[in-house]
């Protein structure tokens, strides 16, 4: 009898590794649920602000774990600060007077994102989220440039994420040939932009946490 319900326990652990493994992106899932009490801690900030703002409350969550991974005190070595990584220009053109607070960064952060969706006001929603993750990332000016790319070579939408994408990567110094034919002076208007990789990864990164937890959605993360 208690081989029997060993063997019983045995095959329904099996049985839910099997299901969880089906539906888990281990590594991501696995981080959000060590964040977990971090996220409940700020949910009121994050809910609060976001619907002042009108944007998903888990978007700005996803944004935060990428950025800082929910330590208000996170300063990156090129100066960026708290929550969301303001930069100190961003933080002072927000009105943020302390970014390491945790409720002065969120809205700071919310404000900027908000201005941010209006400069894509025509873009579909998920391709508006992903415009709006790589001007936060990389400045609007940049993602401008691509979409002037975009635009003159007609080679895609610049309402849509993925020809914008390829066209933040041509922004570097050697494609020199595709801005002299794009802009009179030859160059982009907010300089080479030889970080295209890093603001690509940011942007799928974000996402990825984003649909993560709306899958999981008020089940674990009460967003």
């Amino acid at each position: 009898m208690l081989r029997k319900r060993t063997l019983f326990f045995l095959i329904l652990i099996l049985v839910l590794i099997v299901l969880l493994s089906a539906v888990m992106s281990v590594p991501s899932d696995l981080r959000l649920l060590v964040l977990t009490p971090k996220m409940l801690k700020y949910r009121g900030l994050i809910q609060q602000h976001a619907a002042k703002q009108g944007l998903d409350a888990r978007l700005l969550c996803a944004l935060i774990v990428q950025e800082s991974g929910f330590d208000e005190n996170a300063q990156s070595p090129v100066g960026a600060q708290g929550l969301t990584q303001l930069m100190p220009k961003t933080a002072e053109e927000l009105g943020v007077q302390d970014p390491l607070n945790a409720e002065q960064n969120i809205a700071g952060a919310t404000r900027h994102l908000y201005t941010l969706y209006r400069a894509f006001p025509q873009s579909p929603y998920e391709q508006r989220h992903r415009l709006v993750l790589a001007s936060y990332n990389s400045g609007l000016g940049r993602v401008r440039d691509a979409q002037a790319i975009v635009r003159h070579h007609e080679v895609g939408n610049p309402l849509l994420w993925k020809p914008v994408s390829v066209a933040l990567s041509q922004l570097t110094q050697k494609h020199a040939h595709i801005h002299r034919e794009v802009w009179e002076n030859g160059k982009p208007p907010h300089g080479h932009f030889e970080g295209f990789n890093e603001t690509l990864y940011y942007v799928e990164r974000v996402m990825h946490y984003y649909e993560r937890i709306c899958f999981y959605d008020t089940l674990l993360f009460f967003l």
